[in-house]
């Protein structure tokens, strides 16, 4: 065995390198975070490098390889250097090189919910056994009861797990996604084109026939719409469980189109002609915003960027606030009563009566008052507007196709209600009573947004509150409020989701047949409820009485 003489090892350690300084051969001194042994005797103002002749590097360290927060040091073969930080979203992995780096987890953006059907907004149509989503990957997914094909797969069969609707090649995926009760479905894609699919009788799919439309048709790229070269931007939803349907429109010009049913002027062309094609309705211009009450016996309203209400359609409750219970078959701008002098910013319409916010936040109201709906203090019928509540209100939720429940959001956040009280859907107690004033719902917590459920007698409410939890209250007998039975509450109880996050909330079914779906902060959807007719996708017809999973 051969003996190796190293000779005299000896290394002396010389602190931090000073440039006035001599340094001897195996000096070692710190630079930089980096640890310098000296080669070379009598070395005197020579920076430390692994270049230098009069310098080796003895350990490296890591003060010049990175200096700022959040990066990572490794070894690339050649020596440490850093990776930056990464990006929000991003994961570290392994590159092609067999290197660290970081990368954009690879999801199914498919399995994720990113926006629910607008029904979630202030005038909602009970989704009859059935509930859809717009996905992340910008598809439409659907499930439950698929009489009409309003899932849009091209089927009538019933779906228990969620189904693609089928667009075509290049479809440029869905901005906005509108279900009426139980008939045909809107979809506004990224490019502001709209797509009609299912119930078809009064040509309200824009086509050109009556012919029931199995799949999504674009009537945006018909030239013989009017919509044809326009992006629309609402659809207006109407309330009801009725099959006489019309579709009106509102486009970035401020322009309205209407087709379909119009047996009382609601399409707002002068006659009572039903169409098969969109056509621009005339008088309006610069319009803002649009809503539509109850199906067949439907009234229209508008809101101009001037402040102007127009209004037109069904009257026979005069909840087209023109003083008269005459029926209008062309739109005409309405400011009497309460409403003289006043700038409107929303309008907001319910089954028979409607209600108007103004720009110094006073709520107006209109129409069929039997249950004291339009929360003025009395339950007479109204044919012009009156005050409902004077400032403070930024909106209001007027779905329901009868027995209705009004609730508000105040400028502070908090929920009101008035109108029909069985089961305590209006806040007042005991159970049962009817109330002509708003009523404060003690929520315990910060509103964004609040949803009536049910139809009949059976109504229940929920809101959707900042710290992401929802709060529910009324029928149960389902288990719709997702609070672990059958029990109806008669006061504000906490929905069961546990630590989650809840960003939107919708109201299913009708009748006593109901649920509650949950966007989740991650994308996931959760439900509660009635399961008949595939309305809770699973195998099996049973209620769930807590939240449970939509599998994607």
């Amino acid at each position: 065995m051969t003996t190796i003489s190293l000779g005299k090892v000896a290394f002396t350690w010389r602190s931090t390198y000073n440039a006035s300084s001599t340094y001897m051969k195996q000096d070692v001194v710190s630079y930089n975070g980096d640890s310098f042994v000296c080669v070379l005797d009598n070395t005197m103002g020579v920076t430390p490098t692994d270049a230098s002749a009069a310098w080796d590097l003895f350990a490296q360290g890591t003060a010049g390889i990175s200096n700022s927060s959040g990066q990572i040091i490794y070894n690339n073969g050649s020596g440490l250097v850093a990776l930056p930080a990464g990006a929000l979203g991003q994961v570290l992995t392994v590159g092609p090189t067999g290197l660290p780096v970081w990368a954009t987890p690879e999801i199914r953006s498919g399995t994720k919910a990113l926006r629910f059907p607008e029904n979630t907004a202030n005038t909602q149509s009970n989704l009859y056994r059935t509930m859809g989503v717009i996905m992340t990957d910008g598809s439409v997914r659907a499930w439950g009861q698929n009489s009409n094909f309003r899932i849009g797969d091209g089927t009538e069969y019933s779906r228990s797990y969620p189904a693609r609707a089928a667009f075509p090649p290049g479809f440029p995926g869905a901005s906005k996604l509108y279900y009426t009760a139980q008939t045909h479905t809107y979809c506004i894609d990224n490019n502001g084109q709209l797509w009609i699919w299912g119930y078809n009788d009064y040509g309200q799919c824009a086509n050109g026939n009556t012919a029931v439309q199995r799949v999504p048709f674009n009537a945006s790229a018909d030239s013989a719409n009017s919509i044809y070269g326009k992006t629309v931007t609402q659809v207006a939803l109407a309330c009801g469980e009725q099959n006489a349907n019309s579709s009106l429109v509102l486009c970035s010009d401020g322009t309205v189109h209407s087709c379909g049913y119009n047996g009382y002027g609601q399409l707002g062309h002068g006659d009572t002609t039903y169409r098969s094609r969109f056509v621009q309705l005339p008088v309006l211009s610069g319009i803002t915003q649009i809503a539509a009450g109850r199906e067949a016996y439907q009234s229209c309203y508008a809101v101009k960027n001037d402040g102007t209400l127009y209004s037109w359609g069904y009257n026979g409750d005069g909840q087209l606030g023109d003083g008269t219970t005459t029926n209008s078959t062309i739109s005409m701008p309405r400011s009497g009563g309460s409403l003289s002098g006043k700038a409107v910013v929303k309008v907001f319409a319910g089954q028979n009566y409607a209600m108007a916010l103004d720009s110094l936040g006073n709520l107006h109201a209109w129409g069929t008052n039997a249950y004291g709906q339009l929360g003025n203090g009395n339950y007479a019928q109204q044919l012009t507007p009156v005050l409902a509540v004077g400032t403070g209100v930024a909106d209001a939720y007027l779905g329901g196709y009868d027995y209705p429940v009004t609730y508000i959001k105040k400028t502070d956040n908090t929920l009101w209600a008035c109108g029909y009280g069985e089961y305590w859907a209006n806040g007042v107690t005991p159970a049962g009573t009817n109330s002509a004033t708003f009523t404060q719902i003690p929520l315990g917590g910060t509103l964004v947004k609040a949803i009536r459920g049910g139809s009949g007698t059976y109504n229940f409410g929920a809101a959707l509150l900042t710290n992401g939890q929802v709060k529910v209250w009324g029928y149960n007998g389902n288990g719709a409020l997702g609070v672990g039975d059958t029990n109806t509450r008669s006061s504000v109880n906490i929905m069961l989701t546990g630590n989650r996050l809840v960003t939107d909330i919708c109201a299913l079914g009708t009748s006593s047949q109901q649920g509650i779906a949950l966007l989740m902060d991650d994308g996931q959807v959760w439900q509660t409820g009635y399961a008949g007719g595939s309305q809770l996708p699973e195998d099996d017809s049973e209620s769930t009485w807590t939240p449970m999973p939509v599998v994607f």
